[in-house]
């Protein structure tokens, strides 16, 4: 049986962050259903797609009637959340980003067109439909033209009847990070993604990727800029986990501002006793950052995530739990003690990213 490891993302997504009851990927309708809403209503609702949508006849290509259109659909995820929403995902997973033969227009826009006649077909009693398309990597010649066609299916049907997402880039990188955030509790071993990304911490893997500051400039999906929302985003979603803030806070401060710190602030952060008595930090007793010479082990102990910071830092990876809002406090004061002494520097408004985020972890916790 053919896994796609995009939809066991989704399956995922929708079981623990969206919280749905019920998830099923591969989601086919059967000829042997009954129908919610009568045959010729259906036919009017695609014809009226056709007319409004299909003006050069690429997207629909031949399709005559509402019944060949749905029988030839198939949704990737659908799921059924606590409050009678239904969650329908269709997924693109293209490492060169999108590569459709009819045109990316086209194919997404009949994808979207297609899910939403199905679900009016067979799931009409829900209490609303949440239509998605995502895709992790989409080029920027195609952001814009996905962007148009979301914003003109929203103002077809509007959020009373229909929620539209485009998730795609950075904002497919938020919805991974709120995924992951939740696999530490999760025991189901038939999600595939869930279980890859264990096995991914087991080897050591997962830490050589720093997760990427939040102010830096990102793609905007569904009309919301993503670097205002995810870091916030990974304080109230990261199940306890305040490691995601920390990583942000210390790109900013050793690769994308390093001159918010000067060289006695560095000494500092690399000496044990200030890190614990004066910046209030509880990290197993290690100083919060270490010379790349100096290396990550403390015997055989690896105590520093494999990522060098600009090149020349190891930053501790000792953040457990029992000590996270301790630790939210402690960072919190520190960002703004930097952003006091350097009111006019170029990387403040970062500092100031960071320090809502941390403000909103510390509220959400």
């Amino acid at each position: 049986m053919k896994i796609e490891v995009g939809e066991s993302l989704c399956y995922s997504y929708l079981r623990h962050v969206k919280q749905c009851l019920i998830v099923q990927t591969n989601w086919k309708a059967s000829d042997h259903w009954d129908r919610q809403i009568p045959d010729e209503k259906l036919e009017g609702m695609f014809q009226s797609m056709r007319q409004r949508f299909d003006v050069s006849g690429q997207v629909f290509r031949g399709t005559q009637n509402s019944a060949q259109f749905m029988r030839q659909g198939e949704i990737d995820v659908i799921g059924i959340d606590q409050m009678g929403d239904v969650h329908a995902m269709d997924v693109a997973f293209h490492e060169s980003g999108l590569n459709y033969t009819v045109g990316v227009a086209n194919n997404v826009l009949k994808k979207m067109l297609r899910t939403y006649l199905l679900l009016n077909g067979y799931l009409r009693t829900a209490r609303k439909f949440h239509v998605y398309f995502l895709s992790p990597k989409v080029n920027r010649r195609d952001q814009q033209t996905l962007e148009n066609i979301f914003v003109t299916l929203r103002g077809e049907y509007p959020s009373e009847v229909a929620e539209w997402h485009l998730i795609m880039n950075d904002g497919f990188g938020t919805m991974m990070s709120e995924t992951l955030a939740k696999a530490d509790t999760v025991a189901d071993t038939s999600e595939l993604f869930i279980r890859s990304s264990k096995l991914l911490n087991l080897a050591d893997v997962a830490e050589t990727v720093p997760v990427r500051s939040s102010f830096e400039q990102p793609i905007r999906s569904s009309g919301t800029p993503i670097h205002r929302r995810s870091m916030t985003e990974h304080s109230r979603n990261s199940g306890g986990q305040i490691q995601p803030i920390v990583r942000g806070l210390m790109k900013t401060l050793l690769e994308d501002h390093p001159t918010l710190l000067d060289e006695a602030d560095i000494q500092k952060l690399m000496d044990r006793d200030f890190c614990k008595r004066i910046l209030g930090l509880t990290t197993g007793n290690f100083p919060l950052l270490r010379s790349v010479e100096a290396g990550r082990f403390e015997g055989r102990q690896s105590r520093y995530w494999k990522y060098r910071y600009g090149g020349r830092f190891y930053v501790c990876s000792e953040w457990w739990k029992d000590h996270h809002m301790q630790n939210a406090v402690s960072l919190l004061r520190f960002v703004k003690e930097i952003s006091a002494k350097k009111p006019d520097a170029r990387g403040n408004d970062a500092l100031n990213s960071h320090a809502l985020a941390l403000e909103d972890y510390i509220r959400s916790a």
